[in-house]
């Protein structure tokens, strides 16, 4: 065989994914590199440490972007890169059904170099896939695909290794792992981070000595299996699909309805298996710990239902802010008494 042009003549073009009727089963599998060999600046020891959160994917048609560089990202897609919290997101997805076909959820990696690995199914109207995954600590950093395909040349890929790069998210302004997430105003696009980019030297990716930097993970897409239309599999996998987004759909629309942020909290917490943590809704902020000078505040929430095995791990029960002012100081001098 020369090129994509086999001995019978035969030549595969773009439409031959979308017109074969196939169902084709993958898996992804996430490999993170992240070590303090790669990346020894501001490498996090602790408080907390390197890790990774859960991963959301979808496959979808070629009119669903997750994000783009060079493009502002989406309010729940900053949010998650912020924060790793995934229901913002995960309800956005939801109200998406009539582009994305199946949906994937990949458990944390605990640790700064691990893997997760997950299955999801596409077929020739979509054939493209995308996820994210953010990186804790970070300001709004993460890694990820949009729009990857997995039909070239007219075939299903059978298994594709891709290196993935940080990503900035474009919502905050910090520039260490460590940083505050001070809010980016006007907020940016979603850029590439490299050994140069941000240009400044108190970035943890900032390494001007080397040209590249080295991937921080890589990710692998195998092709476990294919089904054609025989015995109605791939109208069943839709259909099944199709009533598990109405479901979803349903609720959140129950949620518009409904008042308050305890509301909320609970048709997010609806949403997840019953093996799931469920949480209250956020406390009300605490005074600013400093009546001058910069201080912090937090909010707190409590577990409603502890996770049980197999289910989703509960989220942050704490959640601090910066707060106050030098300006706040009635005596301006004293603030800088020692």
């Amino acid at each position: 065989m020369v090129g994509s042009e086999p001995i019978d003549g035969t030549v595969f073009s773009d439409e031959s994914c979308r017109q074969s009727g196939l169902l084709v089963f993958y898996r992804i599998k996430l490999v993170t590199s992240w070590s303090k060999k790669l990346f020894p600046k501001h490498y996090p020891e602790f408080r907390p440490p390197p890790h990774w959160s859960m991963t959301i994917g979808q496959s979808h048609n070629h009119s669903f972007h997750l994000f783009q560089l060079k493009h502002p990202a989406s309010v729940p897609v900053t949010t998650f890169a912020e924060t790793g919290q995934a229901a913002a997101l995960e309800e956005s997805l939801a109200l998406q059904h009539d582009v994305l076909f199946d949906e994937f959820r990949l458990p944390k990696i605990r640790k700064a170099k691990g893997e997760s690995e997950a299955t999801f199914f596409v077929d020739g109207k979509h054939s493209t896939v995308s996820f994210m995954t953010k990186i804790i600590p970070s300001p709004d950093w993460f890694i990820g695909l949009d729009s990857f395909n997995l039909c070239s040349g007219g075939r299903w890929l059978e298994k594709v290794t891709i290196p993935l790069h940080p990503l900035d998210a474009g919502s905050s302004s910090g520039l260490t792992f460590t940083s505050p997430k001070w809010p980016t105003i006007p907020r940016g696009v979603v850029e590439r981070i490299t050994a140069r980019y941000p240009l400044h030297f108190a970035s943890s990716f900032f390494y001007p000595e080397i040209k590249h930097l080295p991937p921080i993970a890589h990710v692998t897409f195998t092709k476990i299996k294919e089904y054609n239309n025989r015995n109605n599999v791939h109208k069943k996998v839709k259909k099944l699909k199709y009533k598990q987004r109405t479901k979803l759909l349903k609720k959140i629309k129950h949620q518009s309805t409904s008042s308050g942020p305890e509301a909320m909290n609970n048709t997010a917490n609806d949403i997840r298996s019953e093996k799931d943590c469920r949480v209250s809704a956020w406390s009300a902020w605490s005074p600013c710990s400093k009546t001058c000078g910069l201080g912090k505040r937090n909010r707190t929430r409590n577990v409603l239902q502890v996770q049980r095995l197999g289910g989703v791990e509960c989220p942050p029960l704490v959640e601090t802010q910066w707060c106050g002012s030098a300006r706040q100081c009635s005596v301006i001098d004293s603030y800088f008494r020692w």
